[in-house]
């Protein structure tokens, strides 16, 4: 194997990059270090992903188990692995997986419990939030612009939930949250404006979709107007928020416990 070889294409030059091209599967998206690699080898084999390749050092090559049908193992020694992908490289281990399909819109318009990002302005936020709402339970996320669900860093960050969770992205997400709120459901923004309910007091509807805005100002005036009421959570010590992924996990929780 060496670094002529096109298989080694995906990984090439990573720093930086937001997606990765296979010369035969065509968008795929990279995969690093031993956690990430096993999660995505394990959905690989039960037939949920497509894993083109998993590229390590040859020690750890050598410690892998069995790789799932139409995997390929390749292994470079660590300075060239370090020059291929444009840093030094100390995980050891990166896979290359097939980006999967949409799930399909019907299985959003029956989810009853929603997160919806217009906007995220922030890789790190993308990736946590996606995290945070597959670890509390949330049956689906809609992303609206930014940054891709599949980029690289927003993989890494959200631990595997990028393709665990039921994802679905648009360059305007308002048209398919109108259509999940045809069939009966509340849509709550997070936002501290006048008349906002105290998140301690909120009794979420049977189905609900919880909207949130970017880092820096939050919800405009357009998805303010979308939502049917608002949510705040109340601030201590003179702080005039949280981080858009804490306190989209603290609103995730209360959803999932009434």
């Amino acid at each position: 194997m060496t670094l002529d070889d096109s298989e080694v294409l995906p990984y090439r030059q990573l720093h930086g990059a937001k997606g990765s091209l296979h010369p035969e599967a065509g968008p795929c998206f990279v995969c690093e270090g031993r956690f990430l690699v096993e999660s995505a080898l394990e959905s690989g084999r039960k037939g949920d992903l497509r894993v083109l390749s998993v590229l390590a050092s040859p020690a750890v090559a050598a410690s892998l188990g069995s790789l799932p049908e139409g995997t390929k193992l390749l292994a470079l020694e660590e300075e060239t692995l370090h020059e291929l992908v444009g840093f030094p490289f100390h995980r050891g281990i990166l896979c290359a997986v097939a980006t999967p399909p949409e799930p399909p819109e019907a299985q959003f318009l029956a989810a009853n419990r929603l997160v919806v990002l217009p906007h995220v302005d922030n890789v790190d936020n993308l990736g946590s939030i996606l995290r945070n709402a597959a670890a509390l339970g949330i049956d689906a996320v809609l992303v609206g612009r930014g940054p891709g669900v599949f980029e690289r860093r927003t993989v890494r960050v959200s631990m595997g939930a990028a393709w665990s969770m039921p994802v679905w992205q648009r360059e305007d997400p308002a048209p398919l949250l109108e259509a999940w709120r045809t069939n009966g459901g509340e849509v709550i923004g997070a936002a501290l404006v006048p008349g906002a309910l105290d998140a301690r007091a909120w009794q979420p509807a049977a189905r609900t979709a919880l909207v949130l805005g970017p880092e820096g100002h939050g919800l405009n005036a357009a998805w303010l107007a979308h939502c049917d009421r608002h949510v705040a959570i109340p601030m201590a010590r003179s702080m005039d928020s949280l981080n858009v992924a804490a306190a989209g996990a603290i609103l995730m929780f209360q959803m999932m416990e009434s």
